[in-house]
């Protein structure tokens, strides 16, 4: 046991070695003697995030939604993929990550990340309060409606774009099992819906 925990943490440290990183997520790289290809990633925190596998033509060839809590460790084989370039797409809460993976005959290379942090509001429930953070979104008159799982509206408020709005919802009296939460600001709008 103690010599397969050495081996896991000479592993990680050659995984550590080759870290791309982008602030909250990050993309490591290793190719292995046999000729197979991984990619792999870790998160330092807990979020949702989309992650999207793109050919050169813009087909989608993998998606997967994951939940991480705290630090996790994932890993893709792509040894089973032609050779040419792909785009691997990570997106969080408020950052989209993007990496262009150029597969050859014996590797995976990982070219430097395109970061795109943007503000978008989030919503977070907890027992029975959903807060609503606009994180500083838009500029100027910033909407915000709340409609249920038949597209009522329940609840509408507009706050000033200089106000960085945390917003506290007591959600223990509504008969809904679900609510839906659109933001719009300028040309933007953002919806969630959470789960009741």
């Amino acid at each position: 046991m103690k010599n397969l925990f050495r081996f896991s943490l000479v592993i990680l440290s050659v995984f550590m070695a080759n870290v791309a990183k982008a602030d909250d997520m990050e993309l490591l790289v290793k190719v292995a003697k046999e000729n197979n290809k991984w990619v792999s990633f870790i998160t330092n925190e807990s979020q949702n995030i989309d992650l999207t596998l793109y050919s050169s033509t813009d087909e989608v060839l993998y998606e997967q939604r994951l939940k991480t809590v705290g630090n996790k460790f994932k890993t893709y084989d792509l040894s089973a993929l032609p050779l040419g370039l792909y785009t691997l797409k990570m997106e969080s809460p408020l950052k989209t990550v993007t990496y262009q993976i150029e597969i050859t005959a014996d590797s995976a290379i990982v070219a430097t990340p395109v970061v795109k942090i943007f503000k978008k509001p989030s919503l977070a429930k907890e027992k029975d309060l959903v807060t609503l953070n606009l994180n500083g979104v838009g500029e100027g008159e910033v909407q915000v409606d709340v409609y249920n799982e038949f597209n009522e509206k329940l609840h509408e408020d507009v706050y000033t774009s200089e106000a960085k709005v945390v917003r506290k919802y007591d959600v223990s009296r509504t008969p809904s099992k679900q609510l839906t939460f659109v933001v719009r600001t300028g040309n933007q709008e953002f919806s969630e819906t959470i789960k009741l």
